[in-house]
């Protein structure tokens, strides 16, 4: 120590060497804070269907639909006008199935094709048929003349036969009180306004003389054996409509003969009676 030193001096030094000099504070720099880190973009949403219509109830809402792939079709806008319930509507699955045109209408068979009554003046062997219209099926009278006998047979299968002498078998009787198919005035005459009863008949004729068949409608024909046999005329009801037919017959042919050569049997006649009281 030297010498000139004084006694404060060598305090302050010695102050100076016991005390140990704390080393300056570290100020620690503040974290910078990280700049929040942008969610990811989120998937575009499906755009919803634009609606047109009024939601009167029901959530207004519809539920998030599961992201459509990329090749599934843009759902249709709906026009509709929704009064209830969710506004979102399930799309229509295409149908498999083919369109199929509606079978059409089953239809009847025809007859063949026949004269009418305009076309014919007289059933022979070369036109040995006629048929007439609906008109003329269901009008009026068909009225045969030159007749002797007659036979009819009804959709129930009710026999009869007409002559000069009588009846044999069931006689028909209509609604207005008039038989079915009778003689008036030496005339064989069929009421045609219910002709839906009949099914077929015969008319008989005289040998060498032609029968005569009249309509409503002033049309007129004639049926002849050119053989000079009875003209025999047979008559059958197909659907709405009429065919009349010559038939080639023997020159000589008995009535019950020619009865069973075309199938009739007349049905026994039974009278209706009130029944009997004690």
């Amino acid at each position: 120590m030297p010498l000139n030193t004084s006694p404060v001096r060598r305090d302050i030094d010695y102050l100076r060497r016991r005390v140990k000099p704390r080393p300056a504070p570290v100020t620690q720099a503040e974290p910078v804070a990280s700049a929040p880190t942008a969610p990811p973009p989120a998937a575009p949403a499906a755009s919803a269907a634009p609606s047109t219509g009024l939601t009167l109830g029901g959530p207004s809402t519809s539920a998030a639909a599961p992201p459509a792939p990329v090749a599934s079709a843009a759902s249709a806008p709906s026009t509709g006008l929704s009064l209830g319930g969710s506004s979102s509507t399930a799309p229509a699955a295409p149908s498999a199935r083919p369109a199929t045109t509606p079978a059409a209408a089953p239809t009847t068979p025809q007859p063949f094709p026949a004269p009418t009554a305009e076309e014919v003046r007289v059933l022979d062997d070369e036109t040995p048929l006629v048929r007439l219209d609906p008109r003329q099926s269901a009008i009026g009278s068909l009225i045969v003349g030159g007749a002797t006998a007659i036979v009819w047979e009804t959709v129930e299968l009710v026999t009869g036969v007409a002559t000069a002498d009588g009846v044999d078998g069931t006689p028909v009787t209509t609604p207005g009180n008039r038989p079915l198919l009778g003689f008036d005035g030496g005339d064989a005459i069929l009421a045609l306004r219910h002709v839906h009863l009949i099914r077929r008949a015969l008319f008989v004729g005289t040998a060498g003389r032609p029968l005569t068949v009249q309509l409503f409608d002033g049309e007129s024909f004639a049926a002849a054996d050119e053989t000079g046999a009875a003209p025999v005329v047979s008559l059958l009801r197909i659907g709405s409509r009429l065919e009349l037919r010559l038939e080639p017959l023997p020159a000589e042919i008995p009535l019950q003969t020619l009865l069973q050569q075309f199938g009739f049997e007349p049905t026994p006649y039974v009278v209706a009676r009130e029944p009997r009281r004690r």
